[in-house]
């Protein structure tokens, strides 16, 4: 091994090391070796930008662009809200799941789940079920829709990008449609027997209202409760919340005695359940909420709960230097993390993905929010205006006369999908705005050194040389390769990102199809696609996981349990029907 491959070795090493801290965002990981690789001459500027340039990386961007276009103007959550008014539990998930797998092979799986979590969870309530049983299982119906179609998940199309860099056959939605439906019916069938046996009950009433927050409050210079005790205050308990601590100046008081004297200025934090906690905000009672020239109209405006999706600005960001008071017309008087209230100070809270916001929102703030891609509204939204006739008619012919290029081949795939935008463009459904709030630049970066790494992999030698250390004949069966692949990608998707996993684990696996020449290609790159959208054990392993994670009330622990049984099924389902392959 010469120095240039030892020092690629532990590029790779550091960035696989980075990945296992969930405190290291991949895209500060990835980067970070992306320039390691240029600076020390493992590959060039030019040919690390070139590799967001194959046909598959750029269908998946136009995909993300014309999902986030068309997702707000269809309609589809107040759809689904009509459609599943009067159904029971058991039709609930006949119907949403199913129509959630569908939508997730054609539509960015994360846009999907944002757009049904607040009709899926308001729907719960107003039955007086709990959330926590139907929010998990939603999110992993899209996990498995994504797998009927090569454009249903960013790793398929990440895939065909690592496969066309090395002049590989890629994969097609054909390869896919057969292993997804088994997936997609049998995981289906599974969560609709396991769902109300195994996920929680964490249940709330049909006012929506026992999740705890803690709220922030200040004691106003010259109110009443400045120079009296808590008890003479009568602060103990306020509109049903619990004062649990005081900060005063550098000062953290708790627990608070009732005898405790209160000052000017003290910071109050008192914790209850959100209906508590909304008449609180619209009461004049001599405390200041955070924000003071929002919150002081709190009584005539709207609070609402807000979620920081994973791959999020906010992410972070500490709540006084992320601005958003000016990015949301909204003020923040309460954060919920993962099933707990958190306490103190909220400016000098960092956010994390998953938080549940609860905000005093201005009147601007949802105009603002649906400009956003970086916090998601719990509360379904209005479509928006319908098209007018002639546009209407414009849509129509368009779109079918692209779907019959595409089908007579006149087009290829990447062709027809920017023709759409151009469409959707000219009748006023795609606007500069959504192009911004679409595209993931964290992801392309995550892609761009992910793709780097493995063509510097692929082209050192080192995989070639991994394999010459294993003895002859140690595992002589193909099928034993087949599930070592599928089990090790499992493992990694669970532990990083699915993105993560197929860049890993990608010059593996080219190598050991190129030494095990009774495993088709086929074979072996679906075992990769297939384990790396596995991720079923972890909030961490998927992105639309952690999403339902704060509005569910899961903690890490629901996931094992529930996951482990989905795990199950869907590894038996790809792995029988490898095994039929390869007969």
């Amino acid at each position: 091994m010469d120095s240039a491959q030892l020092l690629l070795l532990l590029l790779y090493a550091g960035v696989i090391l980075a990945l296992f801290f969930k405190r290291v965002k991949p895209v500060h990981a990835f980067g970070i070796g992306g320039l390691l690789l240029v600076f020390s001459g493992q590959l060039s500027a030019a040919e690390l930008l070139s590799t967001l340039t194959t046909p598959s990386l750029l269908i998946l961007f136009v995909l993300m662009i014309l999902a986030g276009a068309l997702q707000a103007r269809l309609g589809l959550a107040q759809r689904l809200d009509r459609w599943t008014q009067d159904a029971r539990p058991q039709s609930f998930f006949l119907r949403v799941l199913p129509i959630t797998a569908l939508l997730s092979s054609v539509l960015n799986n994360t846009a999907v789940v944002a757009l049904f979590m607040g009709p899926v969870r308001q729907w719960a309530i107003r039955q007086r079920l709990a959330p926590s049983t139907f929010l998990m299982p939603l999110a992993f119906a899209a996990t498995l829709g994504g797998m009927l179609t090569v454009i249903g998940t960013s790793t398929n199309l990440v895939l065909n990008g690592l496969l066309e860099e090395n002049g590989l056959r890629i994969l097609h939605s054909s390869d896919y449609l057969i292993p997804g439906m088994l997936v997609v019916v049998g995981g289906v069938f599974a969560m609709v027997i396991l769902a109300d046996k195994v996920l929680p009950k964490r249940r709330v009433d049909s006012h929506e209202k026992s999740r705890e927050y803690t709220v922030e409050t200040r004691v106003i210079p010259g109110s009443l409760y400045a120079g009296r005790t808590v008890q003479e205050a009568g602060l103990r308990q306020v509109h049903g919340l619990y004062l649990v601590e005081i900060a005063r100046e550098d000062r953290l008081i708790a627990p608070v005695s009732p005898t405790e004297m209160l000052e000017a200025g003290d910071r109050l934090f008192f914790a209850g359940a959100l209906d508590a906690v909304r008449e609180l905000t619209q009461s004049n009672s001599g405390l200041a909420l955070p924000q003071e020239e929002l919150t002081q109209g709190a009584a005539s405006s709207a609070l609402v709960e807000v979620m920081i999706p994973p791959g999020s600005d906010l992410v972070g960001a500490q709540v006084r230097a992320s601005q958003f008071r000016q990015r949301f017309d909204a003020a923040i008087v309460a954060v919920h993390r993962r099933g707990e209230r958190m306490q103190g100070r909220i400016g000098n809270m960092r956010l994390e993905a998953g938080d549940l916001l609860l905000v005093i929102a201005g009147s601007r703030h949802a105009e603002l929010m649906g400009e956003s891609s970086h916090l998601y509204s719990l509360s379904s939204q209005a479509p928006l205006a319908p098209l007018s006739s002639w546009n209407k008619l414009v849509l129509s012919l368009a779109t079918a006369f692209l779907t019959i290029a595409y089908a007579l081949d006149w087009l290829d795939f990447l062709a027809t999908l920017i023709g759409l935008a151009a469409v959707l463009a000219r009748v006023g459904w795609l606007g500069w705005n959504d192009v911004k709030k679409s595209l993931d630049w964290e992801l392309m970066v995550v892609l761009m050194c992910a793709l780097g790494f493995s063509k510097a992999l692929m082209g050192s030698g080192l995989i070639q040389m991994a394999f010459e250390q294993i003895p002859k004949g140690a595992i002589q069966s193909p099928w034993l390769w087949l599930m070592l692949i599928f089990g090790l990608t499992t493992l990694l998707t669970n532990l990083m990102t699915n993105v993560a996993a197929v860049a890993l684990m990608f010059p593996l696996v080219a190598i050991c199809l190129s030494e095990q020449t009774e495993i088709s290609a086929i074979q072996g790159f679906l075992a990769l696609a297939f384990g790396a959208s596995n991720a079923f054990l972890t909030p961490f392993g998927y992105q639309t996981n952690l999403m339902v994670m704060g509005p569910g009330g899961y903690h890490s622990r629901d996931y094992l349990t529930f996951g482990a049984w989905m795990t199950a099924v869907y590894s038996v389902l790809v792995l029988a029907y490898l095994y039929f392959l390869s007969a």
